[in-house]
């Protein structure tokens, strides 16, 4: 960008200093410039395409809004921008925004795709103009993505990298990376719009307006809504709004998430409590398999007691049977001990009667 030797501002503006008190990060400031200074619109915009500002030759605020009638209620304040005639931006501001925010990924997307929808009646498809969103951002959008000062996305094919289409496009300006800024970057002068975007104070954005006229403009107007008390009114009304929005969103996706904890904890737990039941349960079967293991025992133990107690009353008249048969064997032993006795003295008679 082209750095001018001298600048001089108006009397009110060269007086300025101390803080802005609503910046360019203020919805309202920044669509208020755009819609009314064509030249910051061709310069932003130029910037954001990475081209030069000769480039733009003509560029149409889409959305533009009467100030006179603005209401709290009308709060979309993106700024919607059709350049030369063909491609279509959708800008937005959002300096309160959560890492990894569902809410933030969905909402840019979903505006991308609105702006996309831009096929008139009857129109042919090749006739739908490109679309490119740009989400201004003062912190990382994912955690685990190497930072970067401007990232550009596009479909593609996961495999081998081929671009579907480059009609469809996302694109994220960090202000807090931009000491990442590369050489294209630097010589589109998107490091001086992130510079006017973070400046706090009248000093740091009249630095600003020795580097380009755009950014003396840019200053010029903000000092102008700044001193008008209606205007300055509506933006300290919105950043209000947006503050008290975020802060109540945040505190929603705070309870949400401690009720998602605590769902989780309590999904825990039951599965705890039900693999403790499962574990209880598959204690009592093995108790139920071990109690029917030593009720067989016991059965098969009475049996054998039964069986030896058989054997016992077998055994014992055995022996009454044997001790009979041995009396009874005495017996006749003891008769044939006396037959023989008997013929032994009837022989010795018969002896001494032949003598």
């Amino acid at each position: 960008m082209k750095n001018l030797k001298t600048i001089s501002f108006s009397s009110n503006l060269e007086k300025a200093t101390g803080e802005i008190p609503e910046k360019l990060t203020n919805d309202v400031i920044l669509h208020s410039i755009t819609q009314n200074n064509n030249e910051v619109l061709r310069g932003l915009t130029a910037a954001l395409l990475m081209i030069p500002v000769s480039s733009v030759t003509n560029v149409v605020l889409l959305n533009p809004i009467d100030y006179r009638n603005y209401t709290d209620k009308e709060i979309i304040l993106d700024i919607k921008a059709l350049i030369n005639g063909r491609k279509i931006m959708n800008i937005e501001l959002q300096m309160h925004l959560s890492t990894d925010s569902p809410w933030w990924i969905n909402r840019s997307l979903l505006y991308l795709c609105r702006t996309y929808d831009n096929l008139e009646g009857g129109g042919d498809y090749a006739d739908i103009r490109p679309s490119i969103q740009v989400s201004i951002v003062s912190q990382d959008v994912f955690s685990e993505v190497k930072p970067e000062f401007y990232a550009q996305y596009y479909l593609k094919n996961d495999r081998n990298d081929h671009v579907y289409t480059r009609d469809f496009s996302m694109r994220v300006l960090y202000l807090n990376h931009i000491d990442l800024a590369t050489k294209e970057d630097k010589k589109n002068g998107l490091d001086y719009w992130a510079e006017a975007f973070l400046a706090k104070t009248w000093d740091e954005l009249k630095s600003l307006a020795g580097k380009s006229e755009i950014f003396r403009e840019v200053a010029e107007y903000m000092y102008t809504v700044n001193a008008d008390v209606h205007k300055r009114s509506i933006a300290e009304a919105h950043r209000k709004y947006v503050e008290t929005t975020t802060t109540i969103r945040n505190e929603i996706a705070r309870d949400r998430k401690q009720i998602s904890e605590e769902k989780q904890q309590i999904s825990d737990e039951k599965q705890q409590i039900s693999d403790e039941k499962q574990q209880i349960s598959e204690e009592k079967q093995q108790i139920s398999e071990e109690k029917q293991h030593i009720s067989e025992e016991k059965q098969q133990i009475s049996e054998e007691k039964q069986h030896i107690s058989e054997e016992k009353k077998r055994l014992s008249e055995e022996r009454k049977r044997m001790k009979e048969e041995k009396k009874l064997t005495e017996q006749r032993a003891d008769e044939a001990e006396a037959e023989v006795k008997r013929l032994q003295e009837e022989v010795a008679r018969l002896k001494a009667a032949n003598q």
